[in-house]
C-alpha cells in the first residue's frame, strides 16, 4: 500500500530521533545493495563553510542553458523538504517523493536484515537523491556536502570534479577549532585524479587544500578575488568581468542580490570550463574526438555562461521578500561579513532597520560585533522555531556590548517580523542571522 506524503515527510524528519551516523563504510555497504545508483551518472561534489548551495544553483543553471538534464542534491530545506532534490530549479513532486521514500525504505530493510543499522536523516535523505536522479535519468548530477566533506555521507560518491567554495570557523565543535583543521575535513572530498576548484583566500586553508590535491595527484585550479572585477550595479543587475586563467569574460550578469554571490558565479564559472572537457557530459560518443581535452570556448558557450548565470535563483540568500525588506541566510562569521560588505556598497545611504535570529551554538557575538559595524536604526531580536535558537534576553545582552542604539525583542517570530514591517517607512529591514530564520519568514508568507 503507498504511503501518504505527509507520513513519508513524517517519517524521514523523525529519523534523528533514532539513529546514529553509519559512517561511509555502512553506507556503501547499502549502496552495494542498491546496486549504487550514485554511479549512473557523472558526479560534481561541491564542499565548503559559505556558498555551497549557490555555487550548485550557478552551475545546474549554466548546465541547463546547455541542455543538459541536471540533479542538484543540496541542504538545508528552507520551506519544505522536497527542495533537497531538484532537476534544475523544479524539486522533486509529493507523489515522486512518495515513490522514492518507498524504494528507500526498501532497501533500507534489507540492510537491517544483514546487521547494518538504520541510516540518520541525512544519510536517508542522500540515499533517496541517488535513487532520484537514477530514475529521472540524469546528465549530471551535483551533490553538495551537508557539513564537513571527509565524513559526510555525500563523499561516497566518484565524482569527475570537486568544488571547495570557502573555509570558514563554523561547526567547530564538529569540525575542528581552526581553519587549517577545517580545511582538512572539507578537503576530505579530494579524490586521487579528479580535478579540483578552490576560492582561495590567501589565508591557512590554501596551503592544506594545495597539499592534500598534491597528495592526491588532484589538478588544483585556483580562483581568486583578482580575477574578477566589478563593473557596474544597476537597478536590476551586479555586472562584472572574469578572467579564469582560460578565458576573459568581459559582460557577465546576476541578479541584483548580494555581492557575495558573484565569488559564487565564478567558481560555477571555472568548473563548467572544465567541463566542457567531459565527453561523458558534452560528447554522443560518435561525435567525440580526443581532441576534446584541447576544446576551446565558442560564443555559444559564452551565451550560455551568460544566460545561465543571469537565471539563477537561490532563495533566502538576499532575497527581496517584500518593498524595502530583505531577507538574508548569513549564519557564520565570514557570512555575515560577507552580509554586511553587501549592505554597506549597496545601501550606503538608506536608514537600515535589523531583525536577526540565531542558533545558540554559532558564535553570535562575533556575528553581532561585525554588524553593529553598520548603524541600524533599530534592533529587532526573535527566536525562530526551533530548539537550537538562541534565547532573546542572552542575544540581546550581546548586542547592548556592541550597541547603544534601539532594541526590541520578540519570543514571537511573526509578531516581531510584523512590528518590523510596519516600521520599514523610508527605511531597509534585513532580515539575518540564520538560514532557519530565512524559512521561517518565507513560510509565513506575510
Amino acid at each position: 500500500m503507498t504511503m501518504k506524503y505527509q507520513d513519508c515527510v513524517d517519517y524521514v524528519l523523525s529519523i534523528p530521533l533514532f539513529a546514529a551516523k553509519l559512517g561511509t563504510d555502512n553506507l556503501n555497504r547499502i549502496l552495494d545493495i542498491m546496486e549504487h545508483p550514485e554511479r549512473d551518472y557523472p558526479v560534481v561534489h561541491v564542499a565548503g563553510t559559505n556558498g555551497k548551495g549557490s555555487t550548485c544553483s550557478f552551475l545546474a543553471s549554466i548546465l541547463k542553458q546547455a541542455d543538459r538534464k541536471v540533479g542538484v542534491f543540496t541542504s538545508p530545506h528552507l520551506m519544505k523538504i522536497n527542495e533537497r532534490f531538484r532537476i534544475g530549479d523544479e524539486m522533486i513532486s509529493d507523489d515522486m517523493f512518495v515513490e522514492v521514500f518507498e524504494e528507500t525504505m526498501s532497501y533500507v530493510q534489507l540492510a537491517k536484515e544483514e546487521g547494518i543499522a538504520h541510516p540518520s536523516f541525512f544519510e536517508f535523505v542522500f540515499l533517496m537523491g541517488t535513487i532520484y536522479f537514477k530514475k529521472q535519468q540524469v546528465d549530471v548530477a551535483i551533490f553538495e556536502t551537508g557539513m564537513g566533506g571527509r565524513m559526510d555521507a555525500t563523499n561516497v560518491v566518484q565524482p569527475i570534479l570537486t568544488i571547495i567554495t570557502s573555509v570558514g570557523l563554523d561547526h567547530t565543535q564538529f569540525l575542528g577549532t581552526t581553519i587549517e583543521e577545517i580545511a582538512r575535513e572539507k578537503a576530505g572530498i579530494i579524490k586521487p585524479g579528479v580535478p579540483l576548484v578552490f576560492f582561495d583566500r590567501k589565508d591557512a586553508a590554501t596551503a592544506i587544500v594545495s597539499e592534500i590535491s598534491c597528495e592526491k595527484g588532484a589538478n588544483l585550479h585556483f580562483v581568486e578575488k583578482k580575477q574578477y572585477n566589478l563593473l557596474n550595479i544597476t537597478e536590476k543587475t551586479i555586472d562584472f568581468s572574469f578572467q579564469s586563467g582560460y578565458y576573459k569574460y568581459c559582460n557577465l550578469k546576476i541578479n541584483k542580490t548580494a555581492l557575495y554571490q558573484i565569488e559564487n558565479a565564478v567558481l560555477a564559472v571555472k568548473a563548467y570550463e572544465l567541463l566542457l572537457k567531459d565527453k561523458n557530459i558534452f560528447c554522443n560518443l560518435s561525435q567525440c574526438v580526443d581532441a576534446r581535452e584541447n576544446y576551446s570556448l565558442t560564443d555559444t558557450d559564452i551565451d550560455i555562461i551568460q544566460a545561465g548565470l543571469l537565471n539563477m535563483t537561490w532563495r533566502g540568500r538576499m532575497e527581496c521578500i517584500g518593498e524595502h525588506i530583505y531577507v538574508d541566510g548569513a549564519h557564520n562569521i565570514e557570512a555575515i561579513d560577507a552580509f554586511c560588505r553587501t549592505v554597506e556598497v549597496l545601501f550606503p545611504t538608506e536608514q537600515k532597520i535589523l531583525l536577526f535570529a540565531v542558533s545558540a551554538d554559532k558564535d553570535y557575538e562575533g556575528m553581532i560585533k561585525r554588524l553593529c559595524e553598520i548603524e541600524f536604526r533599530e534592533v529587532i531580536i526573535v527566536r525562530y522555531e526551533g530548539s537550537r535558537s538562541a534565547e532573546v534576553t542572552a542575544v540581546e545582552e550581546a548586542f547592548r556590548r556592541f550597541s547603544g542604539g534601539e532594541i526590541t525583542g520578540f519570543e514571537d517570530i511573526r509578531e516581531g517580523f510584523l512590528y518590523g514591517k510596519s516600521h520599514v517607512c523610508d527605511s531597509v529591514l534585513f532580515c539575518v542571522g540564520s538560514l532557519y530564520l530565512a524559512g521561517n519568514l518565507l513560510s509565513l508568507g506575510v
